[in-house]
């Protein structure tokens, strides 16, 4: 009987990463394109983090260190990289 609330809560769960997938996707790019346009301007990555705003920076580590999200960025950073080459900058 444990094993099947287990699989039903782990089904469920990934089932939430799928659907959260998509935003965490675009999330993913649109973070990549902000980097890479800090990068060409001569700024470094905590330079980054720290001229955003507190609405920002709440929203960013709301999406990169919710527990609920793992599955969905794990899925995501997968996704990127097979899809753009994995060109890490």
């Amino acid at each position: 009987m444990e094993l099947y609330i287990f699989l039903g809560i782990f089904g469920l769960y990934v089932l939430i990463s799928l659907l959260i997938l998509p935003m965490q996707y675009r999330f993913l790019i649109a973070l990549k394109a902000e980097e890479e346009k800090n990068r060409l301007k001569g700024k470094k990555q905590g330079e980054m983090y720290d001229d955003m705003n507190a609405g920002e920076l709440s929203l960013h580590g709301n999406m990169q260190g919710n527990p609920l999200f793992f599955l969905a960025n794990l899925f995501a950073s997968i996704l990127y990289r097979v899809r753009h080459g994995g060109d890490r900058k």
